[in-house]
């Protein structure tokens, strides 16, 4: 196991290649990967921050109390992420550049050596509690319900490893153990997110179509050959878009199948410009179908948007998406010339 703190980044992919336990080890796959998780977990805090001087007592309370009552998606949470990865970046890397050309014989025992890891700005406990939140998060956003008093087991075996030498000493499970059962249990939670991705893509694109086709009997609704769904709702008095590197300036909303609004420039309060090539299909093709100074209504199959991407929260795989757009100006740079 090589000392890293960059192993702090990896911790969600590293818990979700971890899996359950040897044969006969333990009475349950969960138990055995709670097991397996939490002796991950004492062994990074040993080996993999030992070069952050850290009270490791108080990264494993901080990791706990985050796995009991954290929140990964909290405002809290992303600012200390935030602080954590400053204080990598402007502390502890270069103080890894400068003790690399250190022999180990001139390192003391005791660190930090300079530049000092630790000031008013980044005390030494503030870090350890965000270093134990940081690991925590990678379990929580697994997904995985640990079965804790085994959870507890491994980290506290994981601590005890006297030496990166004997990892598998003093472990209920080896490390190839660990490395054989991986696999089994990545492909478990791969299978099940598939499975999941394709019953959300199955039942979006069955509601788009349906809403498209109750969409394509409104009034003044045409559909052109790509199956793009368009309404001119203001004739503008300008010259049409006519090739794909033709530069337009809009204002837009979108909207989802439900009628939320995902994204505005009205909102912003300023229009857009960008070039008809650099965007969806449903937009390359729509804005060439109305005038400038006019206003067009797009209903875009998901083929033409973004197809099976999960774009956003509210732009899932297979949606059909919404748009009311303005034709402000075309070419703008050509004839300001």
């Amino acid at each position: 196991m090589k000392k890293t703190f960059v192993v702090l980044a990896v911790v969600v992919s590293m818990v979700a290649t971890m899996a359950c336990g040897g044969a006969g080890k333990f009475k349950s796959e969960m138990d055995s990967l709670s097991y397996t998780i939490g002796a991950n977990m004492g062994l990074n805090i040993n080996f993999s921050v030992k070069d952050l001087n850290l009270d490791n007592d108080m990264v494993v309370e901080n990791l706990k109390e985050f796995l009991k009552n954290g929140d990964v998606k909290s405002e809290e949470f992303m600012k200390d992420m935030q602080q954590l990865q400053m204080f990598m970046y402007t502390k502890y890397m270069p103080y890894m550049q400068v003790s690399a050309m250190h022999s180990k014989s001139d390192r003391t025992d005791t660190l930090p050596q300079l530049p000092q890891l630790y000031d008013e700005q980044y005390k030494r406990e503030d870090i350890a509690r965000l270093v134990g939140c940081d690991m925590a998060a990678g379990i929580k956003g697994a997904g995985i319900e640990l079965n804790m008093p085994f959870f507890n087991e491994g980290m506290a075996d994981g601590l005890k490893v006297e030496s990166e030498e004997k990892l598998d000493e003093g472990l209920r499970l080896t490390m190839e153990e660990m490395e054989q059962v991986s696999n089994s249990f990545g492909e478990k939670m791969e299978a099940k997110a598939r499975a999941e991705y394709e019953a959300q893509l199955k039942e979006t694109t069955e509601a788009s179509q349906k809403w498209l086709a109750e969409v394509e009997q409104m009034e003044g609704v045409k559909k052109t050959e790509s199956g793009l769904l368009y309404r001119i709702d203001r004739e503008g008095k300008g010259k049409k878009p006519s090739k794909d590197t033709d530069v337009v300036v809009v204002n837009y909303e979108g909207k989802v199948r439900s009628g939320e609004v995902f994204d505005s420039s009205y909102q912003r309060g300023e229009p857009i410009e960008f070039a008809l090539n650099g965007v969806i299909k449903g937009w390359t093709e729509g804005l060439q179908l109305v005038k400038v100074g006019g206003q067009i209504t797009l209903w875009i199959p998901a083929e033409l948007a973004y197809g099976d991407q999960q774009r956003s929260e509210l732009i899932v795989p297979g949606s059909a998406l919404e748009f009311k757009v303005e034709l402000l100006d075309l070419n703008p740079k050509k004839s300001k010339k």
